[in-house]
């Protein structure tokens, strides 16, 4: 059985506070699709806050903790010390980031968080997109996620006529970063020992 066929315990926390402008996000994303989507995409039991925030805090978040001075559509800060620790993180998107991405390539608002929240819940875990192998690895995975979620590749546009290959098993990367503090983006305050993660378009 796959890690992702059991049911991982999972403790999350949504935060909205990207104001009445982004009140049809809020709509959209209740707590039932977003605990799917999460739930969809782990491997180990977690605790996890998910916040969704405006351009303001989301440019200051970026420019904070990867000293790029714009908005970005997600940010993950990963806490967990070791692999036998339950993953425990905070993810961060940025509504107006989100929404305009979603626009730009013609695809469903819900579709796009749906992807973004995978793709932080991955890197929660350990995942990453720095190498080539690294993106192809995570990139497939989250294919294979949303697919199960009933949404198209996100990466489709991307990608050269596929070629066969046989389906490996999922299986959790080599090793989680270590962290050392467990303080809270929900307070505005991640930890500076923490590493930002965001996705690779950004």
């Amino acid at each position: 059985m796959s890690e992702r066929a059991v049911r991982h315990a999972l403790t999350l926390t949504s935060q909205f506070v990207a104001g009445p402008a982004f009140a049809s996000h809020k709509a959209l994303l209740t707590r039932t699709a977003v605990r799917r989507w999460v739930q969809a995409a782990l491997l180990a039991d977690a605790e996890l806050t998910l916040r969704f925030v405006d351009a303001d805090e989301g440019q200051t978040l970026n420019r904070g903790y990867r000293g790029k001075d714009y908005a970005t559509n997600v940010l993950t800060f990963a806490y967990a010390q070791d692999e036998s620790d339950p993953v425990t993180g905070d993810i961060v998107l940025c509504c107006p980031v989100v929404e305009r991405e979603a626009n730009e390539q013609g695809i469903a608002l819900e579709a796009h968080y749906a992807h973004l929240i995978v793709h932080g819940v991955l890197h929660a875990q350990g995942y990453d997109h720095e190498e080539d192998d690294e993106a192809q690895e995570m990139e497939g995975l989250e294919t294979e996620i949303l697919a199960g979620l009933g949404y198209a590749d996100p990466y489709a546009s991307e990608k050269s006529p596929p070629a066969a290959a046989a389906a490996e098993p999922v299986k959790a990367p080599k090793s989680r970063q270590a962290k050392t503090s467990v303080e809270s983006v929900a307070s505005a305050k991640p930890a500076k020992t923490s590493k930002a993660l965001a996705s690779r378009r950004t």
